[in-house]
């Protein structure tokens, strides 16, 4: 599992994109103002607060397989949270307004079946959105730490599940059978105080990256952080990187 982490890590290394991202994918996925919202792959509980303010939190659900679920249970006291994957919902048919999920479908096992079970628990007429980051080349925190990665690992195989690009996304969408499907882009990005700043947060062990990096011996890491930020091309001040989603969005046919 990527995210045996604290809800503090997670924050640190990618809720400084999360949180301007769950606005508006919220945004984009048109959220409903009143009836019940699910939040799949909720983890620490950024897109459930965005959606909580929106409706309530007493109409939001979230589901996450990780132990971050306990840090979304602190952050949205009130929302119906519960264990599991995208792709076994634990809620019956049509239980939902709306169900989206946020920078999960390129970890999901199957994302096909786990979109299809976000669409089996929306009811007829409901929103289905999901969102991915460009890691090919709008996602540069991430993108340019893989290139660098791999440039000094040959046997690095791969560092994130390759579905998510918005041409896959628009299709899985039409191949559900998901009605109005739109796909498009959404740009947040985070400004550092230092190259330091940055480095940080890889070395919590969040995810597929920070995992990897603290795997690492010490000689290995640094060399890895001087080749980074010489691919960054950043120096000893302040720095802003840009990312970009890929979203899609669709109705559930009546």
């Amino acid at each position: 599992m990527n995210f045996v982490v604290s809800g503090d890590a997670y924050d640190r290394f990618m809720g400084r994109y999360s949180r301007p991202l769950a606005p508006a994918f919220a945004d984009f996925a048109g959220i409903p103002s009143d009836g019940r919202v699910l939040d799949v792959g909720c983890g620490s509980g950024v897109l459930t607060e965005e959606l909580a303010r929106r409706v309530g939190a007493d109409h939001v659900s979230g589901v996450d397989p990780s132990p971050l679920l306990a840090a979304c249970a602190e952050r949205v006291p009130n929302a119906e949270l519960k264990q599991g994957w995208a792709e076994a919902l634990p809620w019956p048919d049509d239980s939902f307004e709306a169900a989206i999920a946020q920078l999960v479908i390129h970890f999901m096992e199957d994302p096909a079946a786990g979109v299809g079970e976000m669409a089996r628990v929306t009811r007829p007429g409901g929103v289905v959105a999901g969102c991915s980051w460009d890691f090919s080349g709008g996602m540069e925190m991430l993108r340019v730490y893989w290139e660098t990665a791999r440039e000094l690992d040959h046997e690095l195989a791969g560092e994130y599940r390759s579905f998510g690009k918005l041409e896959e996304l628009d299709a899985l969408w039409h191949e559900l059978g998901l009605e109005e499907v739109e796909a498009g882009p959404i740009e947040v990005s985070s400004e550092y105080g230092s190259f330091d700043e940055l480095w940080d947060t890889f070395l919590l062990g969040v995810g597929p990256a920070g995992q990897y990096i603290v795997a690492l011996p010490p000689d290995r890491q640094a060399t890895l952080k001087d080749a980074y930020r010489e691919r960054l091309g950043v120096g000893d001040g302040a720095f802003t990187l840009g990312a970009r989603a890929w979203a899609a969005r669709g109705r559930v046919p009546a």
